[in-house]
């Protein structure tokens, strides 16, 4: 299980299909999709630093191509 991105506490399955942070002063929360995304990317990072960078770089260079010029 992924630790919270804003405090490092526990996160844990809320329903309607969200994930929230299990510390009493921290809101943090997100939808199902997103955690698993959070997850094997946390994942990745500890694994493989450069590889993650890699992908990040490339989601980074794809979302820039969709901008218009003037935006860049």
């Amino acid at each position: 299980m992924s630790p919270c991105p804003q405090c490092e506490g526990s996160l844990v399955s809320a329903p309607a299909d969200c994930w929230r942070c299990a510390a009493d002063d921290c809101p943090y929360e997100m939808t199902a999709e997103a955690y698993v995304l959070y997850a094997e990317l946390s994942d990745l990072f500890e694994r493989d630093p450069e590889g993650f960078f890699e992908i990040v770089r490339a989601h980074r260079d794809a979302a820039r191509s969709l901008e218009p010029a003037w935006l860049r």
